[in-house]
């Protein structure tokens, strides 16, 4: 693929936001990643945790 997918679950899997992005400014380790919270609760935890992911070994069904 391209690289341009993000998946972030919350809730413990029980929300995912899935994404296309395309971060031109992450050249050079440029990037940037920012959370935050809509909810009216003064107490947020947030943690991340960032996976690189190997390539698909894609192999056809013999005709």
């Amino acid at each position: 693929m391209d690289h341009s997918i993000v998946e972030s679950f919350a809730q413990g899997g029980r929300t995912v936001i899935t994404s296309r992005v395309y971060p031109t400014k992450a050249i050079d380790g440029a990037a940037r990643v920012f959370m935050f919270n809509n909810a009216t609760g003064l107490n947020v935890k947030a943690s991340a945790k960032i996976w690189q992911m190997d390539s698909a070994d894609i192999h056809p069904f013999p005709l």
